[in-house]
């Protein structure tokens, strides 16, 4: 029969054990995002999730870099979860975007009020898989207010 102190100790085990691994998914820090936009470019960056033959997003120093093309589309074969902490929290750390030459040489960073509204959707035609996107807007406040409907049903 086991005794009270040994019941007592395998409770306290249990219970810090579950107190590590909540900490540990807690605390995790988010993967950070990097776009490198054409110099100039205003507007919205589409990124279409699970796109069959593109390449995927990659992690690198913790950093997700987004090779903005002039369209402002990016197709990958990543799920729309790609470097989320869990499933309720990407856990991004830090969103940053510089403007680059066409070699990809760096020009300038884009201040943070540059920076404007982003967001994850899905959209499904009938008969057609459905279709996970993020969106995010660089620019003026005006250049937000007109939102990104052609570019995120364009393709």
């Amino acid at each position: 029969m086991v005794g009270t102190k040994t019941k007592i100790g395998i409770a306290v085990l249990v219970l810090l054990f579950l107190g590590i691994m909540y900490s540990l998914l807690v605390n995790q820090e988010g993967v950070d995002q990097t776009y490198l936009l054409p110099s100039g470019y205003e507007g919205c960056v589409v990124i279409n999730y699970n796109v069959k033959g593109a390449p995927p997003l990659k992690i690198e120093n913790n950093i997700i870099t987004y090779k903005v093309p002039p369209n402002g589309i990016i197709n990958t074969s990543s799920p729309s979860d790609f470097g989320w902490v869990n499933e309720k929290h990407s856990g991004a750390y830090q969103l940053r975007a510089f403007y680059v030459d066409e070699k990809g040489e760096i020009l300038e960073e884009l201040p943070q009020e540059k920076i404007r509204f982003g967001a994850i959707g899905a959209s499904q035609e009938v008969g057609k898989a459905e279709k996970h996107y993020y969106y995010q807007i660089f620019g003026s406040e005006e250049v937000e207010n007109r939102g990104c409907p052609d570019l995120i049903y364009r393709n």
